[in-house]
Protein backbone atom coordinates (compact mmCIF):
# COMPACT_ATOMS: atom_id res chain seq x y z
CA UNK A 1 0.00 0.00 0.00
CA UNK A 2 1.19 3.40 -0.93
CA UNK A 3 2.18 5.17 2.12
CA UNK A 4 2.00 9.60 2.40
CA UNK A 5 2.98 12.11 4.39
CA UNK A 6 1.39 15.31 4.35
CA UNK A 7 3.00 18.09 6.75
CA UNK A 8 1.46 21.04 8.11
CA UNK A 9 2.90 22.54 10.67
CA UNK A 10 1.73 25.69 11.33
CA UNK A 11 -1.93 27.54 12.66
CA UNK A 12 -4.81 25.97 12.14
CA UNK A 13 -6.84 27.83 9.45
CA UNK A 14 -3.45 26.73 7.11
CA UNK A 15 -4.67 22.84 7.97
CA UNK A 16 -8.04 23.64 6.53
CA UNK A 17 -6.33 25.22 3.60
CA UNK A 18 -4.11 22.33 3.17
CA UNK A 19 -7.41 20.23 2.94
CA UNK A 20 -7.98 20.28 -0.77
CA UNK A 21 -4.36 19.30 -1.19
CA UNK A 22 -5.67 16.45 0.81
CA UNK A 23 -8.81 15.67 -0.79
CA UNK A 24 -6.62 15.93 -4.03
CA UNK A 25 -4.35 13.29 -3.17
CA UNK A 26 -7.29 10.86 -1.89
CA UNK A 27 -8.71 11.32 -5.56
CA UNK A 28 -5.27 10.33 -6.87
CA UNK A 29 -4.57 7.45 -5.11
CA UNK A 30 -7.69 6.12 -3.89
CA UNK A 31 -5.96 2.86 -1.20
CA UNK A 32 -3.28 4.92 -0.04
CA UNK A 33 -2.72 5.55 3.51
CA UNK A 34 -2.29 8.98 3.87
CA UNK A 35 -0.89 10.60 6.98
CA UNK A 36 -1.04 14.32 8.28
CA UNK A 37 1.76 16.00 10.76
CA UNK A 38 0.09 19.48 11.97
CA UNK A 39 0.53 20.76 15.96
CA UNK A 40 -1.94 20.34 18.61
CA UNK A 41 -3.81 23.20 17.12
CA UNK A 42 -4.78 21.43 14.06
CA UNK A 43 -5.81 18.48 15.54
CA UNK A 44 -9.33 18.71 15.38
CA UNK A 45 -9.34 20.20 11.62
CA UNK A 46 -7.44 17.22 10.71
CA UNK A 47 -9.68 14.47 12.43
CA UNK A 48 -12.84 16.29 10.72
CA UNK A 49 -11.35 15.18 7.35
CA UNK A 50 -12.65 11.88 5.97
CA UNK A 51 -10.04 11.29 3.70
CA UNK A 52 -6.85 11.20 6.50
CA UNK A 53 -5.93 8.16 7.56
CA UNK A 54 -3.46 9.00 10.52
CA UNK A 55 -3.16 12.77 12.73
CA UNK A 56 0.22 12.76 14.29
CA UNK A 57 0.80 15.83 16.42
CA UNK A 58 4.26 17.61 15.90
CA UNK A 59 4.83 19.36 19.35
CA UNK A 60 7.92 20.89 19.61
CA UNK A 61 7.30 22.80 22.93
CA UNK A 62 8.84 20.49 25.29
CA UNK A 63 11.56 20.10 23.26
CA UNK A 64 12.33 23.50 23.19
CA UNK A 65 11.87 24.41 26.83
CA UNK A 66 14.05 20.95 27.24
CA UNK A 67 17.35 22.57 24.77
CA UNK A 68 16.50 25.98 26.22
CA UNK A 69 16.86 25.04 30.24
CA UNK A 70 21.13 24.35 29.37
CA UNK A 71 20.54 21.38 31.75
CA UNK A 72 22.37 18.30 30.87
CA UNK A 73 20.10 15.80 31.98
CA UNK A 74 16.79 18.41 30.57
CA UNK A 75 19.37 17.96 27.35
CA UNK A 76 19.31 15.07 27.35
CA UNK A 77 15.83 14.36 27.69
CA UNK A 78 15.37 16.88 24.49
CA UNK A 79 17.41 14.46 23.14
CA UNK A 80 15.28 11.27 23.48
CA UNK A 81 12.16 13.05 22.92
CA UNK A 82 13.86 13.83 19.48
CA UNK A 83 15.46 10.44 18.77
CA UNK A 84 11.61 8.91 19.67
CA UNK A 85 9.94 11.32 17.33
CA UNK A 86 12.29 10.50 14.43
CA UNK A 87 11.77 7.34 14.87
CA UNK A 88 7.82 7.25 14.81
CA UNK A 89 8.14 8.82 11.17
CA UNK A 90 11.03 6.27 10.01
CA UNK A 91 8.33 3.74 10.79
CA UNK A 92 6.04 5.23 9.35
CA UNK A 93 7.58 4.18 6.18
CA UNK A 94 6.31 6.91 4.01
CA UNK A 95 7.00 7.04 -0.26
CA UNK A 96 5.62 10.49 -0.75
CA UNK A 97 5.63 13.45 1.39
CA UNK A 98 3.95 16.72 0.56
CA UNK A 99 5.62 19.61 3.04
CA UNK A 100 3.91 22.21 2.43
CA UNK A 101 5.42 23.59 6.27
CA UNK A 102 7.87 25.99 4.87
CA UNK A 103 10.05 25.72 7.68
CA UNK A 104 14.00 23.95 8.24
CA UNK A 105 13.02 21.72 11.09
CA UNK A 106 10.24 20.59 8.60
CA UNK A 107 12.84 19.79 5.79
CA UNK A 108 15.00 18.51 8.54
CA UNK A 109 12.11 15.73 9.59
CA UNK A 110 11.52 14.41 6.01
CA UNK A 111 15.49 14.27 5.22
CA UNK A 112 16.33 12.27 8.39
CA UNK A 113 13.19 10.03 7.35
CA UNK A 114 14.57 9.02 4.24
CA UNK A 115 11.43 9.59 2.28
CA UNK A 116 11.97 8.67 -1.12
CA UNK A 117 10.07 11.77 -2.96
CA UNK A 118 9.51 14.62 -1.15
CA UNK A 119 7.37 17.65 -2.98
CA UNK A 120 7.70 21.16 -1.12
CA UNK A 121 10.49 21.64 1.34
CA UNK A 122 13.26 19.63 1.55
CA UNK A 123 17.17 19.24 2.37
CA UNK A 124 19.25 18.61 -0.09
CA UNK A 125 22.50 15.82 -0.36
CA UNK A 126 24.36 18.21 0.92
CA UNK A 127 22.00 19.23 3.94
CA UNK A 128 21.07 23.07 2.65
CA UNK A 129 17.67 24.19 2.58
CA UNK A 130 16.10 23.65 -0.66
CA UNK A 131 12.36 23.50 -2.16
CA UNK A 132 11.30 21.16 -4.88
CA UNK A 133 8.36 21.47 -7.35
CA UNK A 134 7.23 24.70 -9.14
CA UNK A 135 4.88 25.96 -7.34
CA UNK A 136 6.75 25.52 -3.92
CA UNK A 137 9.05 28.20 -5.48
CA UNK A 138 6.54 30.21 -6.48
CA UNK A 139 4.49 30.28 -2.83
CA UNK A 140 8.33 30.99 -1.09
CA UNK A 141 9.18 34.09 -3.31
CA UNK A 142 5.33 35.58 -4.10
CA UNK A 143 5.16 36.78 -0.63
CA UNK A 144 7.62 39.61 -1.10
CA UNK A 145 5.59 40.91 -4.34
CA UNK A 146 2.43 41.09 -3.10
CA UNK A 147 1.43 43.24 -5.87
CA UNK A 148 1.21 40.99 -8.78
CA UNK A 149 0.12 38.01 -6.56
CA UNK A 150 -3.62 36.89 -7.59
CA UNK A 151 -3.57 33.43 -6.63
CA UNK A 152 -4.80 31.97 -3.42
CA UNK A 153 -2.75 30.07 -1.06
CA UNK A 154 -5.47 27.12 -1.34
CA UNK A 155 -5.27 26.69 -5.03
CA UNK A 156 -1.27 27.34 -4.77
CA UNK A 157 -1.45 24.38 -2.69
CA UNK A 158 -4.26 22.50 -4.51
CA UNK A 159 -1.32 22.64 -7.42
CA UNK A 160 1.48 20.62 -5.88
CA UNK A 161 -0.75 17.75 -6.58
CA UNK A 162 -0.86 19.05 -10.53
CA UNK A 163 -1.18 15.98 -12.31
CA UNK A 164 -4.32 14.88 -9.51
CA UNK A 165 -8.22 15.25 -10.23
CA UNK A 166 -9.32 18.70 -9.04
CA UNK A 167 -10.96 19.77 -6.03
CA UNK A 168 -11.89 23.37 -5.20
CA UNK A 169 -13.55 23.34 -1.78
CA UNK A 170 -12.36 22.92 1.98
CA UNK A 171 -13.20 19.77 3.73
CA UNK A 172 -14.44 19.83 7.07
CA UNK A 173 -17.47 16.98 8.11
CA UNK A 174 -19.46 17.66 10.19
CA UNK A 175 -21.12 15.10 12.98
CA UNK A 176 -24.71 15.03 14.32
CA UNK A 177 -23.49 15.63 17.56
CA UNK A 178 -22.22 18.55 16.53
CA UNK A 179 -25.57 20.06 14.84
CA UNK A 180 -27.67 18.57 17.69
CA UNK A 181 -25.32 20.97 19.82
CA UNK A 182 -26.03 24.19 17.68
CA UNK A 183 -29.73 23.33 18.05
CA UNK A 184 -30.06 22.98 21.52
CA UNK A 185 -27.72 26.35 21.49
CA UNK A 186 -30.29 27.73 19.53
CA UNK A 187 -33.45 27.19 21.59
CA UNK A 188 -31.27 27.79 24.74
CA UNK A 189 -30.35 31.50 23.42
CA UNK A 190 -34.55 32.00 21.62
CA UNK A 191 -32.65 32.14 18.25
CA UNK A 192 -35.72 31.07 15.67
CA UNK A 193 -35.20 29.87 12.42
CA UNK A 194 -35.82 32.49 10.87
CA UNK A 195 -33.90 34.89 12.97
CA UNK A 196 -30.68 36.85 10.95
CA UNK A 197 -27.71 35.54 13.24
CA UNK A 198 -24.49 36.81 12.64
CA UNK A 199 -21.32 35.84 14.24
CA UNK A 200 -18.34 37.89 14.41
CA UNK A 201 -14.63 37.30 15.42
CA UNK A 202 -12.81 40.15 16.64
CA UNK A 203 -9.28 38.53 17.18
CA UNK A 204 -6.95 37.48 14.85
CA UNK A 205 -2.82 36.41 15.14
CA UNK A 206 -1.86 40.02 15.30
CA UNK A 207 -3.24 42.84 16.83
CA UNK A 208 -2.24 44.49 13.27
CA UNK A 209 -4.97 42.65 11.57
CA UNK A 210 -7.71 43.18 13.81
CA UNK A 211 -10.35 45.93 13.10
CA UNK A 212 -11.09 47.86 16.39
CA UNK A 213 -13.87 46.30 18.72
CA UNK A 214 -15.36 49.14 18.86
CA UNK A 215 -16.17 49.10 15.27
CA UNK A 216 -17.90 45.58 15.12
CA UNK A 217 -19.75 46.89 17.86
CA UNK A 218 -20.87 49.66 15.64
CA UNK A 219 -21.79 46.99 12.73
CA UNK A 220 -23.75 45.20 15.46
CA UNK A 221 -25.59 48.06 16.85
CA UNK A 222 -26.50 49.07 12.84
CA UNK A 223 -27.61 45.13 12.45
CA UNK A 224 -29.96 45.11 15.68
CA UNK A 225 -31.33 48.57 14.05
CA UNK A 226 -32.18 47.06 10.48
CA UNK A 227 -32.59 43.27 11.41
CA UNK A 228 -33.39 42.22 14.65
CA UNK A 229 -30.04 40.63 14.33
CA UNK A 230 -28.79 37.63 17.03
CA UNK A 231 -25.17 38.52 17.26
CA UNK A 232 -22.77 35.95 18.08
CA UNK A 233 -19.27 36.29 19.05
CA UNK A 234 -16.60 33.73 18.29
CA UNK A 235 -12.85 33.11 19.83
CA UNK A 236 -10.79 31.23 22.34
CA UNK A 237 -10.76 32.14 25.87
CA UNK A 238 -7.91 34.09 25.66
CA UNK A 239 -9.65 36.69 23.10
CA UNK A 240 -12.62 37.09 26.04
CA UNK A 241 -11.01 40.57 26.35
CA UNK A 242 -11.87 42.08 22.87
CA UNK A 243 -15.56 40.62 24.06
CA UNK A 244 -15.22 43.05 27.12
CA UNK A 245 -14.28 45.66 25.07
CA UNK A 246 -17.32 44.78 22.54
CA UNK A 247 -19.59 44.87 25.37
CA UNK A 248 -18.28 48.55 26.57
CA UNK A 249 -19.49 49.57 23.61
CA UNK A 250 -22.27 47.63 22.56
CA UNK A 251 -23.62 46.17 25.94
CA UNK A 252 -25.48 43.45 26.18
CA UNK A 253 -26.06 43.14 22.67
CA UNK A 254 -24.24 39.79 21.54
CA UNK A 255 -23.79 36.26 23.01
CA UNK A 256 -20.15 35.41 23.64
CA UNK A 257 -18.89 32.07 22.73
CA UNK A 258 -14.92 32.59 23.85
CA UNK A 259 -14.00 29.40 25.44
CA UNK A 260 -17.38 27.68 25.11
CA UNK A 261 -17.86 25.57 22.14
CA UNK A 262 -15.39 23.25 20.60
CA UNK A 263 -13.86 23.70 16.80
CA UNK A 264 -16.94 21.68 15.33
CA UNK A 265 -19.53 23.06 17.54
CA UNK A 266 -18.37 26.21 16.28
CA UNK A 267 -18.54 24.82 13.04
CA UNK A 268 -21.69 23.69 13.33
CA UNK A 269 -23.11 27.32 14.73
CA UNK A 270 -21.60 29.05 11.65
CA UNK A 271 -23.40 26.76 8.89
CA UNK A 272 -26.84 27.95 10.12
CA UNK A 273 -25.60 31.42 10.49
CA UNK A 274 -26.98 34.11 8.01
CA UNK A 275 -22.76 35.56 7.73
CA UNK A 276 -19.49 35.70 9.60
CA UNK A 277 -17.92 39.15 9.81
CA UNK A 278 -14.62 38.67 10.81
CA UNK A 279 -10.64 39.34 10.22
CA UNK A 280 -8.21 37.02 8.26
CA UNK A 281 -8.61 34.17 11.23
CA UNK A 282 -8.90 30.30 10.89
CA UNK A 283 -12.59 30.88 11.59
CA UNK A 284 -13.09 32.56 8.30
CA UNK A 285 -12.23 29.07 6.95
CA UNK A 286 -13.88 27.22 9.32
CA UNK A 287 -17.46 29.39 8.04
CA UNK A 288 -16.06 28.78 4.03
CA UNK A 289 -15.66 25.13 4.50
CA UNK A 290 -19.28 24.77 5.89
CA UNK A 291 -20.67 26.79 3.03
CA UNK A 292 -21.52 30.17 5.90
CA UNK A 293 -21.14 33.63 3.96
CA UNK A 294 -17.62 35.56 4.99
CA UNK A 295 -17.18 38.88 4.98
CA UNK A 296 -13.52 39.53 5.64
CA UNK A 297 -12.25 43.03 7.07
CA UNK A 298 -9.08 42.87 5.38
CA UNK A 299 -6.51 45.16 7.51
CA UNK A 300 -2.88 45.57 8.26
CA UNK A 301 -0.84 42.58 6.90
CA UNK A 302 -3.20 41.06 5.30
CA UNK A 303 -3.66 40.24 1.73
CA UNK A 304 -7.17 39.02 0.86
CA UNK A 305 -6.23 37.41 -2.43
CA UNK A 306 -3.87 35.11 -0.85
CA UNK A 307 -5.33 34.05 2.36
CA UNK A 308 -9.06 34.84 1.81
CA UNK A 309 -12.23 32.59 2.55
CA UNK A 310 -12.00 29.87 -0.16
CA UNK A 311 -14.84 29.62 -2.11
CA UNK A 312 -17.71 31.11 -4.32
CA UNK A 313 -19.90 34.24 -2.75
CA UNK A 314 -17.22 35.63 0.07
CA UNK A 315 -16.47 39.47 0.69
CA UNK A 316 -13.47 40.76 1.08
CA UNK A 317 -13.33 44.54 1.78
CA UNK A 318 -10.14 47.00 2.55
CA UNK A 319 -8.75 50.70 2.68
CA UNK A 320 -7.95 51.37 -0.49
CA UNK A 321 -4.21 51.16 -0.65
CA UNK A 322 -1.74 52.92 -2.93
CA UNK A 323 0.86 50.01 -2.16
CA UNK A 324 0.70 46.59 -0.57
CA UNK A 325 4.65 45.52 0.27
CA UNK A 326 5.66 42.45 1.44
CA UNK A 327 3.80 40.15 3.54
CA UNK A 328 5.44 41.37 6.65
CA UNK A 329 5.32 45.07 6.11
CA UNK A 330 2.16 47.25 4.79
CA UNK A 331 2.25 50.99 4.50
CA UNK A 332 -0.10 52.40 6.69
CA UNK A 333 -1.17 49.18 8.26
CA UNK A 334 -2.36 50.54 11.74
CA UNK A 335 -4.07 53.67 10.38
CA UNK A 336 -6.12 52.07 8.44
CA UNK A 337 -8.11 49.93 11.01
CA UNK A 338 -9.74 52.64 12.26
CA UNK A 339 -10.41 54.24 8.41
CA UNK A 340 -12.89 51.19 7.50
CA UNK A 341 -16.08 51.84 8.44
CA UNK A 342 -19.07 49.95 9.87
CA UNK A 343 -21.72 50.87 7.42
CA UNK A 344 -19.48 49.96 4.44
CA UNK A 345 -18.64 46.68 5.80
CA UNK A 346 -22.40 46.16 6.05
CA UNK A 347 -22.16 46.97 2.33
CA UNK A 348 -19.80 44.23 2.06
CA UNK A 349 -21.97 41.72 4.28
CA UNK A 350 -25.14 42.16 1.65
CA UNK A 351 -23.02 41.29 -1.07
CA UNK A 352 -21.80 38.63 0.25
CA UNK A 353 -25.59 37.45 1.26
CA UNK A 354 -26.70 38.07 -1.77
CA UNK A 355 -24.49 35.99 -3.52
CA UNK A 356 -24.67 32.88 -1.88
CA UNK A 357 -28.42 33.27 -2.10
CA UNK A 358 -28.02 33.15 -5.86
CA UNK A 359 -27.90 36.69 -7.22
CA UNK A 360 -26.15 37.37 -10.35
CA UNK A 361 -22.69 39.41 -10.20
CA UNK A 362 -23.58 42.90 -10.42
CA UNK A 363 -20.68 45.70 -9.85
CA UNK A 364 -22.02 48.94 -8.45
CA UNK A 365 -20.87 52.47 -9.08
CA UNK A 366 -18.78 54.11 -6.71
CA UNK A 367 -20.07 56.86 -3.94
CA UNK A 368 -19.09 58.96 -1.75
CA UNK A 369 -19.88 56.38 0.97
CA UNK A 370 -17.42 54.61 -0.53
CA UNK A 371 -14.94 56.32 -2.10
CA UNK A 372 -12.10 54.96 -0.12
CA UNK A 373 -12.28 51.46 0.36
CA UNK A 374 -12.68 48.23 -2.18
CA UNK A 375 -14.81 45.31 -2.23
CA UNK A 376 -14.38 42.38 -3.73
CA UNK A 377 -16.51 39.54 -4.58
CA UNK A 378 -14.87 35.97 -4.68
CA UNK A 379 -15.78 33.46 -7.74
CA UNK A 380 -13.66 30.80 -9.35
CA UNK A 381 -12.98 32.01 -12.75
CA UNK A 382 -12.90 30.49 -16.19
CA UNK A 383 -9.36 29.29 -15.69
CA UNK A 384 -10.61 27.22 -12.58
CA UNK A 385 -8.52 29.05 -9.79
CA UNK A 386 -10.73 31.47 -7.60
CA UNK A 387 -10.52 35.16 -8.37
CA UNK A 388 -11.93 37.85 -6.25
CA UNK A 389 -13.90 40.70 -8.20
CA UNK A 390 -13.96 44.03 -8.01
CA UNK A 391 -17.52 45.03 -6.65
CA UNK A 392 -17.11 48.96 -6.69
CA UNK A 393 -16.42 49.72 -10.40
CA UNK A 394 -13.47 52.31 -10.70
CA UNK A 395 -10.52 53.19 -13.36
CA UNK A 396 -7.95 50.24 -13.70
CA UNK A 397 -4.72 51.18 -12.47
CA UNK A 398 -1.50 49.93 -14.05
CA UNK A 399 -1.19 47.34 -11.02
CA UNK A 400 -4.66 46.37 -11.89
CA UNK A 401 -2.76 45.32 -15.84
CA UNK A 402 0.08 44.06 -14.30
CA UNK A 403 -1.44 41.45 -11.97
CA UNK A 404 -3.82 40.21 -14.60
CA UNK A 405 -1.00 39.50 -16.79
CA UNK A 406 0.94 38.10 -13.87
CA UNK A 407 -2.07 35.48 -13.65
CA UNK A 408 -1.99 34.68 -16.96
CA UNK A 409 1.34 34.06 -16.98
CA UNK A 410 1.70 31.80 -14.11
CA UNK A 411 -0.99 29.56 -14.34
CA UNK A 412 -0.13 28.76 -18.41
CA UNK A 413 3.44 28.42 -17.05
CA UNK A 414 3.07 26.16 -14.36
CA UNK A 415 -0.36 24.80 -14.65
CA UNK A 416 -1.13 25.15 -19.03
CA UNK A 417 -3.35 22.14 -19.19
CA UNK A 418 -5.63 23.80 -17.12
CA UNK A 419 -6.16 27.42 -17.75
CA UNK A 420 -4.57 28.01 -21.12
CA UNK A 421 -8.08 26.91 -22.74
CA UNK A 422 -10.02 28.97 -21.04
CA UNK A 423 -7.64 32.18 -20.76
CA UNK A 424 -9.49 35.11 -22.94
CA UNK A 425 -12.75 33.90 -20.91
CA UNK A 426 -10.83 34.60 -17.79
CA UNK A 427 -9.10 37.69 -19.02
CA UNK A 428 -12.48 39.11 -20.48
CA UNK A 429 -14.36 38.30 -16.96
CA UNK A 430 -11.58 40.32 -15.00
CA UNK A 431 -11.13 43.18 -17.38
CA UNK A 432 -14.44 44.35 -18.19
CA UNK A 433 -14.51 44.98 -14.14
CA UNK A 434 -12.44 47.98 -14.74
CA UNK A 435 -13.25 51.42 -16.40
CA UNK A 436 -10.76 52.78 -18.76
CA UNK A 437 -7.73 54.34 -16.89
CA UNK A 438 -7.65 57.87 -15.86
CA UNK A 439 -4.44 58.29 -16.48
CA UNK A 440 -2.56 56.60 -19.69
CA UNK A 441 -3.74 54.26 -21.74
CA UNK A 442 -3.34 50.41 -21.66
CA UNK A 443 -1.63 50.40 -25.09
CA UNK A 444 1.19 52.68 -23.33
CA UNK A 445 1.24 50.29 -20.55
CA UNK A 446 1.55 47.35 -22.87
CA UNK A 447 4.47 49.14 -24.83
CA UNK A 448 6.31 49.84 -22.09
CA UNK A 449 5.90 46.73 -19.87
CA UNK A 450 6.37 44.58 -22.85
CA UNK A 451 9.83 45.95 -23.75
CA UNK A 452 10.95 45.75 -20.49
CA UNK A 453 10.05 41.86 -20.26
CA UNK A 454 11.59 41.61 -23.62
CA UNK A 455 14.85 42.71 -22.25
CA UNK A 456 14.93 40.77 -19.43
CA UNK A 457 14.03 37.48 -21.57
CA UNK A 458 17.38 38.57 -23.67
CA UNK A 459 19.38 39.07 -20.49
CA UNK A 460 18.23 36.12 -19.24
CA UNK A 461 19.14 34.51 -22.90
CA UNK A 462 22.33 35.86 -22.82
CA UNK A 463 22.78 33.56 -19.05
CA UNK A 464 21.98 30.37 -21.07
CA UNK A 465 24.35 30.91 -23.92
CA UNK A 466 27.16 32.18 -21.51
CA UNK A 467 25.85 28.54 -19.19
CA UNK A 468 26.49 26.98 -22.21
CA UNK A 469 29.89 27.58 -22.70
CA UNK A 470 30.72 26.77 -19.21
CA UNK A 471 29.28 23.02 -19.31
CA UNK A 472 31.06 22.78 -23.02
CA UNK A 473 33.91 23.45 -20.84
CA UNK A 474 33.68 21.38 -18.61
CA UNK A 475 32.68 18.28 -20.26
CA UNK A 476 35.55 18.39 -22.83
CA UNK A 477 38.02 19.94 -19.66
CA UNK A 478 38.78 22.93 -21.81
CA UNK A 479 40.39 24.37 -18.45
CA UNK A 480 39.58 25.75 -14.66
CA UNK A 481 40.44 29.20 -15.90
CA UNK A 482 38.09 29.70 -18.92
CA UNK A 483 35.06 28.12 -16.46
CA UNK A 484 35.91 30.47 -13.71
CA UNK A 485 35.83 33.21 -16.45
CA UNK A 486 32.10 32.06 -17.23
CA UNK A 487 31.26 31.77 -13.86
CA UNK A 488 32.25 34.90 -13.41
CA UNK A 489 30.15 36.97 -16.13
CA UNK A 490 27.18 34.84 -14.46
CA UNK A 491 27.76 36.51 -11.40
CA UNK A 492 28.16 39.82 -13.17
CA UNK A 493 25.23 38.86 -15.33
CA UNK A 494 22.79 38.51 -11.86
CA UNK A 495 23.75 41.76 -10.31
CA UNK A 496 23.28 43.49 -14.07
CA UNK A 497 19.28 41.71 -13.41
CA UNK A 498 19.23 42.82 -9.88
CA UNK A 499 20.10 46.11 -10.79
CA UNK A 500 17.11 45.88 -13.73
CA UNK A 501 14.57 45.31 -11.36
CA UNK A 502 15.28 47.90 -9.50
CA UNK A 503 14.28 50.32 -12.50
CA UNK A 504 11.96 47.92 -13.66
CA UNK A 505 9.65 46.76 -10.58
CA UNK A 506 7.60 45.16 -12.47
CA UNK A 507 10.04 42.09 -13.32
CA UNK A 508 11.39 42.04 -9.92
CA UNK A 509 8.94 39.11 -9.40
CA UNK A 510 11.07 36.79 -11.95
CA UNK A 511 14.88 38.30 -11.44
CA UNK A 512 13.74 37.30 -7.45
CA UNK A 513 12.88 33.77 -8.25
CA UNK A 514 15.42 32.90 -10.91
CA UNK A 515 17.65 34.56 -7.94
CA UNK A 516 16.20 32.15 -5.42
CA UNK A 517 16.65 29.17 -7.65
CA UNK A 518 20.56 29.97 -8.26
CA UNK A 519 20.82 29.84 -4.32
CA UNK A 520 18.50 26.85 -4.16
CA UNK A 521 21.08 25.03 -5.98
CA UNK A 522 21.36 20.91 -5.50
CA UNK A 523 24.99 19.12 -5.00
CA UNK A 524 28.06 19.98 -5.73
CA UNK A 525 29.35 18.56 -8.53
CA UNK A 526 29.74 21.33 -11.20
CA UNK A 527 28.59 19.57 -14.49
CA UNK A 528 24.91 18.92 -12.33
CA UNK A 529 25.09 22.57 -11.29
CA UNK A 530 25.89 24.47 -14.65
CA UNK A 531 23.07 21.93 -15.75
CA UNK A 532 20.43 22.70 -13.05
CA UNK A 533 21.81 26.26 -14.11
CA UNK A 534 21.07 26.11 -17.46
CA UNK A 535 17.33 25.69 -16.79
CA UNK A 536 17.17 28.52 -14.61
CA UNK A 537 17.91 30.76 -17.25
CA UNK A 538 16.02 29.03 -19.68
CA UNK A 539 13.10 28.95 -17.44
CA UNK A 540 13.61 32.89 -16.98
CA UNK A 541 13.04 33.44 -20.59
CA UNK A 542 10.37 31.59 -21.17
CA UNK A 543 8.41 33.54 -18.42
CA UNK A 544 9.59 36.70 -19.46
CA UNK A 545 8.51 35.99 -22.68
CA UNK A 546 5.59 34.52 -21.71
CA UNK A 547 4.86 38.01 -19.66
CA UNK A 548 5.09 40.08 -22.78
CA UNK A 549 3.11 38.24 -24.37
CA UNK A 550 0.17 37.89 -21.77
CA UNK A 551 0.61 41.90 -21.46
CA UNK A 552 -0.19 41.92 -25.18
CA UNK A 553 -3.06 39.61 -24.50
CA UNK A 554 -4.25 41.67 -21.74
CA UNK A 555 -4.18 45.04 -23.77
CA UNK A 556 -6.29 43.16 -26.42
CA UNK A 557 -8.89 42.10 -24.45
CA UNK A 558 -9.23 44.99 -22.66
CA UNK A 559 -9.40 46.98 -25.89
Amino acid sequence: MLRILILQTTRMGDVLQTSPLVRRVRLEHPDAHIAILVRKMGKVVAQHHPDINEVIIYDEDDLYLHMKSKDSDRLLRAYELADAFMARIKDGHYDIAYNVTHSISSAMLVKLAGIPKVIGAHLSEDWQFILRGPWTTYFYTSVFNREYNDLNLCDILHNFAVQAPEHRQLVFELEASDRAFAAEFRREHGIADDDFVVCMQLGASESNKRWPAHRFAELAQLLREKHGAKILLAGVQEEAPLGDEFEQSAPGLAIPLYGKTTIPQLAALLERANVLVTNDTGTMHIAAAVKCPVTLVSVGHVHYRETGPYGAGHCAIEWRRRSLGRSDHVPGALEERELVRPDQVYRAMQMAIAAHAGDAFAQIAETPELAEVDLYLSRFAPDRHLQFYPVIRRPMVERDFLRVAYRAMWLDHLAPTQAKAHEKESLRAILRCYDAPESSPVAAWAELHGKAFAQLADKALGGTKTTEELLDILKKHKGMDRAKQRVSELMALDEDMRLFSELHPACRPLIQLARYERDNLEGADPLVLAQTTLEIYRSCYARARLMAQKIQRCAEVRD
